[in-house]
């Protein structure tokens, strides 16, 4: 099997990637996660090896390793974007729908801090979760009027009183039918009244020149 094979390949399970406890709000659509792979500076005279340093990115890195993956499957809607060796501090970014961005600084910061500040700030709560589970979705999509289609109240949108009928039932008007685009809609009613009251033939008609050459310059 595919999923055991790569580093802890107990991350590509469902029962782990389902067992992620952030789910974001609808109004979360991208996520960004900027750090550094490699926090020290590698130099040929081994200089680094004297003056060690502080890895500010690792909680950030094992959060993006053990944490991801689960956001991901969690929500399918929402973008996740990985940035390497870009800025100095690592840092979080999720973009709102309206535009907005929320900045959230991991500098120094555990996976399990970094977690608990987003589901205080962009996850849902428990009775949000808890009312949406308790809709009834087959239910709600039943009883909806607005929703057309098979096994529904209506099947079309042309059995609703007002709206425009179905044209294998009624014929549409000759101004919205496409063979009539290059007929005004003044000769097009003209022409009907010359036809119900003369007898003309729709034969006979032809369009005047400023229709024709509007249609032929669209």
């Amino acid at each position: 099997m595919g999923f055991l094979f790569g580093p802890a390949p107990i991350r590509r399970t469902i029962p782990y990637l389902q067992s992620g406890k952030l789910i974001l709000k609808n109004r979360v659509k991208i996520m960004e996660v900027h750090y550094n792979m490699y926090w020290k500076q590698y130099r040929k005279d081994k200089s680094h090896l004297l003056y060690p340093q502080h890895d500010a990115h690792i909680g950030l890195r094992e959060f993006y390793f053990w944490n991801i993956p689960q956001i991901q499957y969690m929500n399918p809607n929402v973008q996740i974007v990985r940035f390497l060796e870009m800025t100095p501090n690592p840092f979080i970014r999720c973009w709102l729908q309206d535009g907005k961005d929320i900045l959230f600084d991991c500098d120094s910061q555990t996976k399990e801090s970094i977690m608990k500040r987003l589901i205080q700030t962009l996850g849902k709560t428990e009775e949000q979760l808890e009312f949406e589970a308790s809709i009834n979705v087959k239910q709600v999509s039943e009883e909806n009027d607005a929703i057309f289609g098979v096994d529904r109240k209506r099947f079309c949108m042309c059995e609703v009183p007002g709206q425009c009928p179905c044209p294998s039932v009624i014929k549409l008007p000759k101004n919205l039918r496409g063979k009539f685009t290059k007929y005004l809609t003044d000769d097009l009613i003209k022409q009907e009244k010359e036809i119900v009251e003369d007898g003309k033939d729709f034969e006979d008609y032809r369009p005047p020149q400023i229709a024709i050459d509007r249609f032929f310059q669209s």
